[in-house]
Order: C-alpha cells, then structure tokens, then sequence
C-alpha cells in the first residue's frame, strides 16, 4: 500500500529537518522519497507499507522525532480503479 504524509513543523526547525534528511525505514517501510516544499506544507513524504496500522506507526514515530503535525493519505493508483 501506497501512503503520503503531509507534513507541518511545529517545532525543531533544522534538526527536524536534518532527522528527515537521515531517516532510515524501518523492516517492512519502503521510503520512496522525502520533499520538502513551499505552500501550506513543509514536506511530503511518500512511502510504502504492508498495512495501515504499520503505516501509521511509522509515521508516528517520525511525528513524535520531529515534533512535526502531519496527516497521511492512502494512495490508490488509478490501474486499481474501476472502469
């Protein structure tokens, strides 16, 4: 399953930023990639996990590391979508 997590700082700045530059996936996460970018959020990482629950998780521990809010999306690619 394919998951996206929007991400906002509310604290650490750059050592939060250093953190997601290093951040290693744990066993069962593929990190595809990490973004930071311009607008109503700081980053976007997309990633890759066996179950929502262990998405979830993941993102926690990286919420709680960096002190940053975030809200994950499940990615549904458009070949899984009814004709």
């Amino acid at each position: 399953m394919l998951f996206i997590t929007l991400l906002v700082p509310k604290g650490k700045g750059e050592e939060a930023v250093e953190y997601l530059k290093k951040l290693k996936a744990p066993k069962g996460i593929t990190i595809h990639n990490i973004y930071f970018t311009f607008g109503r959020y700081d980053g976007v990482m997309i990633y890759e996990a066996p179950t929502t629950k262990a998405a979830m998780d993941f993102a926690m521990k990286v919420g709680f590391k960096t002190h940053y809010t975030m809200e994950t999306l499940t990615a549904v690619e458009t070949t899984d979508l009814p004709s």
